[in-house]
């Protein structure tokens, strides 16, 4: 049975569609069923970021610190003046 994928793009003219990811397939000819898609909305980058941070809280993120930045920046720097 062959495989069979299923992916999004964007009609860049009435016959080109830009794939949003690769397929492996090769040079070959193909079957596509185009099915419009509604465009979600943009959310609000306050509700974005709200959503991230509680993400991180609920899987234990801990930030570094101001102190732990400043030493790995400082390291970098330093790796840099070889």
């Amino acid at each position: 049975m062959q495989r069979a994928y299923v992916v999004t793009g964007t009609l860049s003219d009435a016959q080109t569609v830009a794939l949003d990811e690769p397929v492996d397939l090769g040079s070959t000819k193909v079957r596509l069923v185009i099915e419009a898609l509604e465009a979600s909305p943009l959310r609000p980058y306050d509700e974005v970021m709200l959503e991230i941070r509680r993400r991180q809280a609920a899987r234990g993120h801990q930030a570094p610190s101001r102190e732990e930045v400043d030493e790995s920046l400082h390291a970098d720097r330093e790796a840099l003046d070889v």
